[in-house]
């Protein structure tokens, strides 16, 4: 139980990392009027950009050493990195932390979810993806209702919520069993990583696209169209997270009841999720698609991580999660220059703009991948959760 909660605890930081300070976007927009507003919205991307390369060098750390000890480095970091946004005098030293703080992620990213691969397998290896997930979201849900009610008080406070880093630290010190590295032999040993793992990884990096839209734009949405102030706004970003770790939590019954049509679901949930967003213009109705794109974001990331470590061999895992995840913070850095650059391709790159685009992307993309399914799998489909169980065993 003990080194459970340490590994879930882990995954309380990763996804609140960029998040957090959604809420405090306007305050901080205020706070240095000359900055643009892509470059405020790059406050809660650019640690992405700097994952990227440290997912790697993560995975090559932790053939030389312990993950445990590569963890608690990566921890240090994360806590100077987030909390010393608080102290910015103007956006380019703000942007710095940010930059510290995408270094913290990309040591500790790929090591939280190579861990359940190390520590557990079949049904019960699915089930601590869905938790990992659910605790990816349940960190960005209490940091962004936190960070929301510190930020109306001063956007500086909102920077405060890094301090749950602390806490992670010391369960991961008291309570993760320290793995030894590898030996000379096995890091001499590398095997090609199969094909389907780059795939899967640019569906982490499409994904990540989308819902990365939340964090980005959901603040000045709301302020832009007078649906709510920054307190409200915290805890309506917040229901993303709210849905995501109800996803989670109920992976593995969804995986059986939906067999071939889960994915196909989860898309459609995500659609469904921004049509509420982008055509409605009411605080509970927008809080309704945050929560129902947060519920199809919440099962479809854990569903991508359990058939990477379904296809991957254990020791490519490490490498196969730094890919996935190198995909994954692209896709949330691109999230604002891809979506502003194809909105701006049909009008002005509004925030509702980029939500209606969004929503029909989407389930364009959800009813085909149902026609696809429905003739190429149509003689499975009488027993769908048999037959998917069967293709995971292989």
């Amino acid at each position: 139980m003990s080194k459970k909660l340490s590994i879930l605890s882990i995954s309380l930081i990763t996804v609140m990392a960029g998040a957090t300070i959604a809420p405090a976007l306007g305050g901080i927009s205020s706070a240095f009027p000359d900055a643009s507003q892509t470059l405020v919205k790059l406050i809660n991307t650019l640690h992405a950009l700097w994952v990227i390369p440290f997912t790697f060098v993560s995975s090559w750390l932790t053939t030389r050493y312990s993950k445990k000890s590569v963890l608690t480095a990566g921890l240090l970091l994360y806590l100077i990195g987030g909390a010393g946004g608080a102290l910015a005098t103007d956006i380019w030293f703000l942007l710095a932390t940010r930059t510290l703080l995408g270094i913290a992620v990309g040591l500790i990213m790929p090591i939280s979810t190579s861990l359940v691969p190390d520590f557990y397998d079949g049904d019960e290896r699915t089930d601590m993806m869905g938790k990992v997930s659910a605790s990816n979201q349940l960190g960005g849900m209490i940091s962004i209702i936190t960070a929301g009610i510190l930020a109306a008080i001063s956007w500086r406070y909102a920077f405060g919520v890094y301090g749950l880093a602390l806490l992670v630290l010391i369960l991961v010190w008291l309570y993760l069993p320290k793995q030894p590295a590898p030996g000379k032999k096995q890091r001499a040993e590398r095997t090609k990583l199969p094909k389907q793992i780059y795939g899967l990884a640019l569906g982490m990096f499409t994904v990540f696209i989308f819902f990365y839209t939340i964090p980005t734009n959901m603040s000045i949405y709301l302020q832009e169209n007078d649906i709510a102030n920054t307190t409200i706004s915290g805890f309506i970003i917040a229901l993303s997270s709210l849905g995501g770790m109800s996803g989670g939590m109920m992976l593995t019954k969804f995986k059986h009841l939906l067999g071939y049509y889960l994915v196909p679901v989860q898309i459609l949930l995500i659609g469904a999720g921004f049509s509420f967003i982008a055509f409605t213009s009411h605080a509970v109705t927008v809080s309704m698609g945050v929560f129902t794109l947060g519920l199809g974001a919440g099962t479809l990331i854990p569903t991508i991580y359990n058939k990477i470590s379904n296809v991957a061999e254990k020791r490519q895992m490490m490498t196969a999660m730094a890919i996935t995840q190198t995909f994954m913070y692209f896709g949330q850095f691109m999230s604002p220059i891809i979506l502003d650059f194809a909105a701006g391709l049909v009008g002005q790159a509004t925030a509702q703009l980029i939500y209606s685009l969004s929503a029909y992307l989407t389930l364009t993309v959800a009813i085909l991948l149902f026609i696809f399914i429905t003739i190429k799998f149509r003689p499975f489909l009488a027993r769908p959760a048999e037959k998917e169980g069967q293709r995971d065993a292989e």
